[in-house]
């Protein structure tokens, strides 16, 4: 016995607060931002729309035509003291810091911030609990939008990539990574198995 869901990971469009380090800071999409998210969607019918909480992602999220619920996991990546702020003028201020971050950010937080290693963990821990969800009841099509760390970290997660790498992955506003995920229950047992792959072969 099996069944298949669709998993699509949207990253919000492009916002109003240019170059800064743009974590909790809580700003809004751009006409331009608003553009991309529609163009992204286009042709996708899910069936179950989760959300950052953050009005870069829900405000959209509210728009479409599906159920929408909210998830705090699906948060950006937490940048502390950093939040908010212009990313040269931190880099100016607090270089080594910085340095510290981006050579090891699995490891290594911004002050009073998050490490991609917890970001990851959430993040996932949400994901699987609504793939879950989808699968229980019959879904098709899942959608998740959310944040470029958060995104960059579940596709780390799925293709067990190391921290640096993450960065590898070029996510642009409104970008979007479509997930295929298989599960199998045998048969007259109480196993399950659930494989999560990257569908590089999506067709809307």
């Amino acid at each position: 016995m099996s069944k298949s869901l669709r998993v699509t990971l949207l990253r919000h469009g492009h916002t109003t607060s240019g170059p800064v380090y743009r974590g909790r800071v809580d700003v809004p999409l751009s006409d331009k931002g608003w553009q991309q998210m529609h163009a992204a969607v286009d042709g996708l019918q899910p069936d179950l729309i989760v959300t950052s909480p953050l009005q870069r992602c829900a405000n959209f999220a509210e728009q479409l035509n599906a159920t929408v619920k909210h998830d705090e996991r699906l948060l950006e990546m937490d940048f502390g003291a950093w939040d908010g702020r212009n990313r040269d003028e931190v880099w100016q201020e607090q270089e080594e810091a910085v340095k510290a971050f981006w050579s090891a950010p699995m490891t290594v937080s911004p002050p009073g911030g998050e490490n991609l290693t917890q970001v990851t963990k959430r993040a996932a821990a949400a994901m699987q609990e609504h793939i879950a969800h989808a699968l229980e009841n019959d879904l098709q099509h899942l959608m998740l939008i959310s944040h470029g760390g958060v995104i960059r970290c579940l596709l780390g997660h799925v293709l067990k990539m190391s921290g640096k790498g993450l960065f590898h992955l070029y996510l642009p506003y409104a970008g979007v990574a479509h997930l295929k995920v298989a599960h199998y229950k045998v048969a007259q047992t109480d196993e399950h198995d659930i494989h999560i792959s990257l569908d590089l072969g999506y067709e809307k």
